[in-house]
């Protein structure tokens, strides 16, 4: 027989279940990377562990690593597991993020200093 734990004990699951001992993403996710949920297509959300489920719904809209895993309150390195797992599934997008020194990064830091000079009249 399972003992049942006691009213308000904690049902959690340690983080390396969830990630089956994984403890690196196969996939580079910065905290900044951005992760959109793609059309679940005929399977729909089958197949999917709670939690990578929780992380599909949370970026319906593009929202960072971070966001995600604020929003579904699990380790940040879990988290990139996860996503990474979904990416490779065909569920998420990962967004390219801009790597420091490039000259894409030079130029949209300059846009950005462009729009804040035209708001700021």
């Amino acid at each position: 027989m399972i003992p049942t734990p006691p009213p308000g004990a904690s049902r959690r699951v340690r983080s390396y279940a969830l990630t089956l001992g994984r403890t690196r993403p196969s996939l580079p996710l910065l905290l900044e990377t951005l992760v959109t949920a793609l059309d679940p297509g005929p399977g729909g959300l089958a197949g999917m562990t709670p939690e990578q489920r929780n992380i599909y719904l949370a970026c319906t809209e593009s929202r960072s690593v971070t966001e995600i895993a604020t929003s579904v309150q699990l380790p940040i390195g879990v988290v990139r597991v996860l996503i990474s797992d979904l990416a490779q599934q065909g569920r998420v997008e990962i967004h390219r993020t801009v790597g420091s020194g490039s000259q894409a990064d030079t130029e949209l830091l300059e846009r950005i200093l462009h729009g804040l000079h035209a708001i700021a009249g």
